[in-house]
């Protein structure tokens, strides 16, 4: 594909304004003019050529479904839900809708995925210059914050967590490697995508398979090497298929990755990382509760009114050691916040839409499983790149009940 052609030059930039915001530090300090940017954004591109009478339709009826789920999610809350965060999500949806109708044209339908293998290429790209500028530039850093978040960054090209992920590996000092992003768990979700995409769809370079893997080994994420090592099995199962003499390598490499793993794992479950294993466990099980108390309609998508909800006496647990009775911040697992949030039907209904997905179609179920797997970690499904997912799907299903 040439992108020196305008208009993939404007659908390059379009997807890599999608990725930022499914949490980049960019994100979090300009949320709401990145957000109606994202939406009048997509809502150019659609109409800017013209728009069929199919695609108008799927666009109102795509926006008819939206108003009502939040409309009815909105009355039926437990608690007085904020207005702004109810206008906040009604423009994520509808910035989803416009992209699934824009990206579902003839002309796009492909492209998609092209713009997002060479974005996220581009993000894999500065996550490894940023770790490697880091013992370079920890002296130049100055701090970046707004009202819930702060950072140490280069200029704002690069971003930094010393006091938070300074850390060892195989006895060796590092910091955590975050990227863009707010924090390293959200950058392996998108590297783990890149290698999805090169390793089982596209197949072009080893070289970009290469420097992936080692950049989701920089930012020590237990779920993000777990995936890794999963897609490894698999890719040296098919490579072995074709070529029996790299047999070797792949055991020396596969006995790496499994040692790196492990170890993480086992640090994060029973070392000085148990502090976030138990956050994600809480945050699995805590919902649960609340969910049997709401099962149709959730309590509420107000991530703030939620905070102060799961806080109450109802709700309150501890494990082990740590006492979950006053928490603080949002929910790390966003499906089950969803559902907490939604109530089943709703929450039924958007993993279907998300399965359904139009724009990676190949080994779909396995590409399912890396989302559910990355949603479940992070607070990420009620973001645009991952909302428009889940509206191309539902542009399948409202084609089946047309």
């Amino acid at each position: 594909m040439n992108f020196l052609n305008s208009k993939n030059l404007l659908g390059l930039f379009s997807v890599l304004i999608l990725i930022f915001s499914g949490g980049s530090v960019p994100f979090i300090f300009l949320r709401k003019a990145y957000l109606f940017f994202v939406f009048f954004l997509f809502l150019v591109l659609v109409f800017k050529d013209g728009i069929t009478s199919k695609e108008l339709r799927l666009l109102i009826q795509l926006s008819i479904g939206t108003l009502v789920f939040l409309g009815v999610n909105y009355v039926f809350a437990v608690t007085e839900q904020s207005f702004q965060k109810l206008l906040a999500n009604l423009v994520i949806f509808l910035s989803g809708a416009l992209g699934a109708v824009f990206f579902a044209r003839k002309e796009n339908q492909y492209k998609f995925t092209e713009y997002l293998y060479m974005g996220l290429k581009l993000i894999m790209l500065h996550s490894l210059l940023s770790a490697v500028a880091y013992p370079f530039l920890k002296s130049s850093l100055f701090l970046a914050s707004n009202w819930h978040y702060e950072c140490s960054t280069f200029y704002y090209l690069f971003y930094y967590l010393p006091e938070k992920y300074s850390t060892s590996l195989l006895g060796i000092s590092i910091i955590r490697n975050q990227g863009v992003f707010w924090e390293p768990g959200i950058l392996q979700v998108f590297l783990n995508i890149l290698i999805f995409l090169e390793a089982f769809v596209f197949k072009r370079s080893k070289t970009v398979l290469v420097f992936t893997v080692i950049a989701i080994f920089t930012t020590l994420s237990t779920t993000g090497l777990v995936i890794l090592f999963v897609f490894a099995l698999l890719y040296f199962k098919d490579v072995l298929k074709r070529n029996i003499l790299l047999f070797p390598l792949a055991i020396i490499g596969l006995i790496f990755m499994y040692i790196i793993t492990t170890d993480n794992v086992t640090d994060k479950v029973f070392g000085e990382g148990t502090t976030s294993y138990q956050v994600r466990l809480f945050d699995l099980v805590q919902p649960l509760g609340i969910v049997m108390q709401h099962p149709l309609t959730g309590v509420g998508l107000d991530d703030q009114q939620y905070i102060e909800l799961r806080n109450s006496i109802s709700y309150a647990m501890s494990l082990d050691e740590l006492n979950f009775t006053n928490i603080e911040k949002g929910s790390t697992n966003s499906i089950m916040f969803f559902l907490a949030a939604t109530g089943i039907p709703a929450t039924i209904l958007i993993l279907i839409m998300l399965y359904k997905q139009t724009f990676i179609v190949h080994k779909r179920k396995l590409f399912f499983l890396l989302l559910i797997l990355s949603l479940m970690t992070e607070p990420l499904l009620l973001k645009p790149i991952f909302i428009i997912f889940a509206m191309s799907g539902g542009i399948v299903l409202l084609n089946k009940f047309k």
